[in-house]
């Protein structure tokens, strides 16, 4: 059986998901100027990565 702990990731990594994909294509266009494809890739993942475990820490 799957741990709580695991469960809770998925959901937490589901939910950031959610929120910063139709977020990261709503902003591209206005940073597009500023920074590359990739830059704003890798800002999005450790935005991603930051708020999904801050949600995993709250909730676990």
């Amino acid at each position: 059986m799957i741990e709580r702990d695991v469960i809770v990731k998925i959901l937490c990594a589901t939910l950031v998901a959610a929120v910063l994909m139709p977020l990261g294509y709503a902003l591209f266009p206005y940073v597009s100027g500023e920074l590359s494809g990739t830059q704003f890739h890798a800002i999005e993942a450790v935005i991603g990565a930051t708020a999904g475990f801050g949600i995993s820490a709250i909730f676990g």
